[in-house]
């Protein structure tokens, strides 16, 4: 009787202490994917629950943003090109690391961010969190090749870094104050 107190304690602390269990243990689960919002967002659903995930490491460029010298929508280039990364998947399972500051699910689908990276539909994402250093240069890598054999976005050249170019557009879409 002894023993079941000794794990069951524990883990009464940790919800005493808000301690979020994805901290401790990823949570993987299978979903269904209902929809592509762009090329780093979807839409999923696990049991009668939907949900937005993003996914986590990177960043793809916003739906209006332009690449460098071009009309072309490097939005638009980023989903169709993640598009393509999904259709190869026939299960999805999505690997839970933590929920962002808009209420979004972190995560990973069936390691889309690294193959999003590799194939070239988005760049990294400044601020990622990378569990080892042997992961981070695996990530820093397939990037590097990917814009050397001008892989998907890489084929139409560069763009604006997504989180400097929302940044930007925030900024030049405020109203301007009546004195």
């Amino acid at each position: 009787m002894g023993r079941i107190y000794q794990i069951l304690i524990p883990l009464f602390s940790l919800f005493l202490n808000r301690v979020d269990l994805t901290d401790l243990y990823p949570l993987n689960l299978p979903v269904k994917l209902l929809r592509v919002y762009d090329g780093d967002t979807v839409l999923v659903k696990s049991r009668n629950y939907k949900f937005k995930l993003r996914l986590s490491k990177i960043d793809s460029p916003e739906k209006g943003q332009r690449f460098f010298g071009s009309t072309r929508d490097a939005g638009l280039v980023a989903k169709m090109c993640f598009q393509k990364l999904l259709q190869k998947e026939e299960r999805f399972i999505l690997k839970i690391e933590k929920w962002d500051m808009y209420g979004r699910v972190l995560g990973d689908l069936n390691e889309l961010s690294f193959k999003s990276i590799k194939e070239g539909c988005s760049t990294l994402y400044p601020y990622a969190e990378f569990d080892s250093k042997r992961e981070k240069f695996r990530y820093l890598k397939a990037l590097k090749i990917a814009k050397a054999s001008r892989r998907g976005l890489w084929q139409y050249g560069g763009f604006l870094q997504p989180k400097i170019w929302r940044k930007l557009s925030k900024r030049n879409a405020a109203p301007l104050k009546h004195r």
